[in-house]
């Protein structure tokens, strides 16, 4: 009688942990990748707060803080958003399309077993990697998900959005409008030669040395109504990188005074340092110690009065 017992028991028993298995197995979420990209839906990669990636000679570092993108490294930056937007929208149309590749290929016969390159994103509190191996023929990229042991493809234009450096992103700045209207005058200074020219507005028109330069005052207000600069070269440099560029004594120096919007005479002025190989000049702005460049093409009529 009582083996009897203890047999219905141990059967009771068996029964019982088969069905607390059975409902464990009923809870469990489903297996995905620990990813962004496998959430997508309830996580949308523009909502994102933080993106970083490395195209093996460069690390850009971005983090979103109030609805505005700023640059790690110096949150000062003048950064422009746009391009960051751009990356998050390409990352959303390579989540939409993100397919493995067939037949299954392994990571350390495409480059992914050392990557050179590689791309982080997070949203909300979850973090995605992106690490991208050999390039195809095709112009495709391998690519890898942390989380996921699949490899995928993606286009050559999305990795090349990783070619850009900081400096690229920078907002230039907003320059003065500069017309026949509101010029008052502009000089040129050569610390090179010594030299020096100096036009001054009248009621006659442009004046220098005393006589009437309609030839030379064309071409100056042209090209200082046209002007903008090339690119952003270094932002809040170091005091080392004044001498490096020639701008410690700036080869030239433009000044063009102007009446503003409110009626009151004010200056823009430029100082350019070291002609490069290129045809690009180091260039400042007022007092600012950010370097740009500005092609010769662009101060050549200004030049030219010396």
């Amino acid at each position: 009688m009582k083996r009897t017992i203890f047999l219905i028991l141990s059967l009771m028993l068996v029964l019982a942990l088969i069905g607390c298995g059975g409902e464990k197995a009923d809870d469990a979420p489903a297996e995905t990748d620990n990813n962004m990209l496998a959430n997508s839906a309830q996580m949308p990669v523009a909502d994102a707060s933080y993106l970083e990636y490395d195209n093996s000679q460069v690390t850009c570092r971005f983090r979103k803080e109030e609805e505005t993108w700023k640059w790690v490294d110096n949150e000062e930056f003048p950064l422009d958003a746009a391009y960051i937007e751009e990356i998050l929208a390409a990352l959303e149309v390579l989540n939409s399309t993100l397919t493995a590749v067939e037949p299954a290929v392994d990571p350390a016969d495409c480059g992914l077993d050392e990557p050179d390159r590689y791309m982080t994103v997070t949203v909300g509190e979850e973090t995605t990697t992106l690490r991208f191996g050999d390039q195809k023929a095709s112009g495709e990229w391998y690519m890898s998900v942390d989380g996921s042991s699949d490899v995928y493809l993606a286009e050559d234009d999305f990795v090349r959005l990783m070619d850009r450096r900081i400096y690229d992103m920078a907002v230039l700045p907003t320059l003065p409008e500069l017309t026949d209207d509101n010029l008052t005058v502009i000089t040129v200074r050569s610390s090179e030669n010594n030299k020096y020219a100096r036009l001054t507005k009248t009621d006659e028109g442009w004046i220098s040395e005393n006589r009437l330069a309609p030839e030379k005052a064309e071409a100056v207000e042209t090209a200082l109504a046209e002007f903008s600069f090339d690119s952003c070269f270094n932002f809040d440099p170091s005091p080392d990188a004044a001498p490096l560029c020639g701008l410690d004594v700036p080869s030239v120096v433009i000044t063009a005074a102007y009446i503003n919007t409110v009626g009151t005479e004010t200056t823009m002025t430029l100082s350019l340092g070291t002609l490069r190989q290129d045809g690009f000049y180091y260039v400042t702005l007022n007092d600012d110690t950010t370097v740009y460049l500005v092609s010769q093409d662009k101060v050549a009529p200004l030049l030219a009065l010396l």
